[in-house]
């Protein structure tokens, strides 16, 4: 998609739809509002690209704030962290996602997604709200209509309030 309202309203839909897919498990109830923390390093033929929630991880962002941060949990071990800033420049949006069984990352870099196989580390705090540390890298990731590698070097995002959460 190379026209900018239709990149501007995927952008803004994203997360909403991810809201809607994880959180239609059955007993799912209304969601607070989500917090994440947090940084990505992603690699591209030797450039460094970083994404982060201000002030080098250590801001939380929510669904209103720039960059946009999400995360679901659907069922136990399901769960989904986005960092969307909105931008088809540099490295603009990761998710990290453990669903399934099939932990994988996505990220997007120049307006092109790159996805691939990533192990993910989920250490869930005691307590109400829902709070954990996620981490997740290194791991390759492939821009599927060519096969273009970039890896991600490291993802640490810490998640609280989480859309889905029991």
């Amino acid at each position: 998609m190379n026209d900018p309202i239709a990149n501007a309203l995927a952008r803004t839909l994203l997360p909403l739809f991810w809201v809607a897919v994880w959180s239609s498990g059955e007993g799912c109830r209304a969601f607070p509002e989500p917090e994440v923390s947090g940084k990505a390093v992603v690699t591209r033929a030797g450039e460094e690209l970083v994404i982060d929630t201000g002030r080098d991880g250590t801001d939380g962002v929510g669904l209103d704030d720039h960059p946009i941060g999400l995360c679901v949990v659907r069922n136990a071990g399901d769960l989904s962290v986005v960092v969307d800033n909105g931008d088809d420049t540099g490295l603009s949006y990761v998710n990290i996602m453990a669903g399934g069984g099939l932990p994988h990352a996505s990220t997007k870099i120049d307006g092109d997604l790159y996805q691939g196989a990533c192990e993910l580390i989920v250490q869930e705090q005691q307590g109400e709200p829902y709070e954990a540390d996620v981490a997740a890298g290194p791991c390759d990731l492939v821009r599927l209509f060519d096969g273009a590698k970039a890896r991600l070097e490291t993802a640490v995002f810490h998640v609280s309030d989480c859309s889905g959460a029991d």
